[in-house]
């Protein structure tokens, strides 16, 4: 009888090592080469970094690696990544002096991948203009989330909204939010653009589209070693992260405000996985969820990133009945990469049944990128459609 596939593998590598011989070694990852050019020179003093969403680069604390500058109007950085996906921006080390780049939007992330060589043109390194900056529009609180029984998660400031005050006697219908610091007030923002949640629930209350709504934004992580996509992502601390929303946080909501039964998550990119693991794992608690540019499975030519399909899978795809769900990408840069995650994502939802248009939406920006400026843009007509089925 021959030798079965693993006995050969297993007799080759003896073999190798009886012979002197040592497996390859995985080849290194290829570094990255970023170059910028600037309009004008900048001062001596001046050192140009990159900073990102990945960890190398920072985590988004404006100032992730310094670049070299190869001439008067040209700085260069050399890295490696272990995720395959960048995103980043530029800065004089703070983001009161972001680069205004010369393509897309001004102040908009541009992305990269680990290996491929790109080149970005600064016309200025100036504060963001901030949307309706330090504007709220209704009363936003801000509180600290309750404490985790378990002590995994620290306590984070969250921020509560109504459109007015609360009236005692009033139920509100709930708005969960990840990345909370950019749901409601420009001033608090990381990057300069708010959701402009506050704004738009207030006009869809106007309207009678929505009864009155609490919403709440929970901050996230910005501790090292990518914090945040463990929380809001598959895996063991994304599970449990999900358990302390919805065992720990939602019912400390619910102890302190009057509400309805009808409750909503919003979310984007490592927050859109989010809520979609919330919807089909804690399927009872939510009426339906809100998903802009979902990393739901991000594979490259350097391995996986994010694998949210295989957990599901595992689930046998399960999918609630009689709940919505509203998921947008653009198709720009970040989002470009997410495209193939989401399109399994929806194939798989519509082979379970599910009716576009009436079980969950899907639109395609294909202009947009991956930011707060096309997410707040599109939040008012995502958000009329998931509650329109009360």
């Amino acid at each position: 009888m021959g030798a079965t596939p693993r006995v050969l593998v297993l007799l080759i590598a003896a073999l190798a090592a009886s012979c002197g011989i040592k497996p390859a070694a995985p080849a290194p990852a290829k570094p990255t080469l970023v170059t910028l050019t600037t309009a004008e020179a900048l001062d001596a003093s001046d050192t140009v970094w990159i900073t990102g969403y990945n960890p190398e680069l920072g985590g988004w604390n404006g100032r992730g690696i310094p670049m070299k500058r190869t001439a008067s109007h040209e700085w260069q950085a050399q890295f490696t990544t272990r995720d395959s996906v960048m995103a980043f921006k530029f800065t004089l080390g703070s983001w009161a002096k972001e680069a205004r780049l010369a393509v897309g939007r001004p102040f908009g992330d541009v992305a990269g991948y680990r290996g491929m060589d790109t080149a970005f043109h600064a016309l200025a390194f100036s504060a963001p203009q901030r949307t309706n900056d330090g504007q709220v529009t209704g009363v936003l609180q801000e509180l600290l989330t309750p404490p985790d029984p378990n002590g995994r998660f620290p306590q984070r400031p969250m921020w509560v909204w109504t459109s007015a005050p609360l009236q005692p006697e009033q139920k509100y219908d709930l708005l969960l939010m990840s990345d909370g610091q950019n749901c409601f007030d420009p001033a608090q923002t990381s990057f300069g653009v708010d959701w402009a949640v506050d704004e738009a629930l207030t006009q869809l209350e106007s309207e009678g589209a929505i009864p009155p709504t609490l919403a709440v934004g929970l901050k996230c992580s910005f501790e090292p070693d990518n914090q945040r996509r463990k929380e809001y992502g598959p895996g063991e601390v994304g599970d449990a992260y999900a358990e302390y929303l919805t065992q720990t946080v939602l019912p400390w909501i619910q102890s302190q405000y009057r509400l309805t039964d009808r409750r909503y998550f919003a979310g984007s990119s490592m927050g859109g996985i989010l809520g979609f693991r919330l919807m089909h794992s804690y399927p009872e608690l939510w009426s339906g969820i809100v998903s802009f540019s979902p990393a739901i499975f991000i594979e490259t030519g350097g391995g996986l990133v994010v694998d949210g399909l295989t957990p599901w899978k595992a689930k046998n795809y399960v999918w609630p009945q009689g709940k919505r769900a509203y998921f947008y990408n653009g198709g720009v840069g970040l989002d470009a990469a997410l495209q193939p995650g989401i399109d399994r994502m929806l194939e798989q939802l519509k082979a379970n049944g599910l009716k576009l248009g009436t079980d969950y939406q899907w639109k395609l920006d294909a202009k947009a990128n991956h930011d707060e400026i096309a997410w707040r843009q599109h939040f008012p007509e995502a958000y009329r459609w998931v509650t329109s089925n009360k």
